[in-house]
């Protein structure tokens, strides 16, 4: 089992994201900002009844480690709050820091709110070069069984390398949302996860 997750949207590139995904029958994981969410609802509906998993990346995507513990509780509270305002009462226990930052405060927050920090084992850099060969070519190279690939549905050269990555992907893998692919143990409050493997799961509570 592989977790493709999306970051920094909903945008108007979501969309042809979501039609990759519906036309393979499978479903992703999806870190939304709250700043975005604004005129783009109906994009966030249509994700959420596809299936796919809807989780917090922040309202505005600061570095946590910046930030004052209210003013990162305030960050993640008032995304949250306006996911479930757009979609419904949905289970939200993980989230995604911006840039994957973390410290020791930033994971005793999170833990206060009952919140696990997803990172990623993958990055293909989509965000900076923009180029589907690229991307697809980094993702390939670096697979792995429970692997959790980073992407960004705000640029529709990602969209692109979506497209040709879905039939390779399906083909050897199954695409589950990272709640399907941590689910076989307990997540922690607080710990940070990036990836799932048979050989790591045991230690899980011990990462980050």
């Amino acid at each position: 089992m592989i977790s493709l997750t999306f970051d920094d949207g909903p945008t108007t590139h979501t969309v042809r994201v979501l039609d990759a995904l519906e036309k393979f029958g499978v479903n992703a994981t999806f870190f939304v900002e709250g700043r975005k969410i604004k005129g783009n609802e109906e994009i966030l509906k249509r994700c959420h009844a596809m299936g796919n998993e809807i989780l917090p990346h922040t309202w505005n995507h600061p570095d946590l480690r910046k930030l004052s513990p209210d003013e990162i509780k305030k960050e993640l509270t008032d995304t949250t709050e306006l996911i479930r305002s757009v979609i419904g009462d949905v289970r939200i226990d993980m989230y995604r820091p911006p840039y994957g930052y973390f410290d020791d405060k930033v994971k005793e927050v999170s833990a206060e709110m009952g919140l696990s920090l997803i990172n990623w084992s993958i990055d293909p850099l989509d965000w900076e070069n923009k180029n589907p060969d690229i991307i697809y070519d980094r993702v390939m190279e670096y697979l792995h069984d429970g692997a959790i690939i980073l992407c960004h549905d705000a640029y529709d050269s990602t969209g692109e390398a979506v497209e040709r990555l879905l039939p390779v992907l399906t083909e050897k893998h199954k695409l589950v949302t990272v709640s399907e692919l941590l689910g076989a143990f307990t997540l922690q409050p607080g710990k940070v996860y990036d990836h799932c493997s048979e050989d790591t799961r045991l230690a899980w509570g011990t990462w980050g």
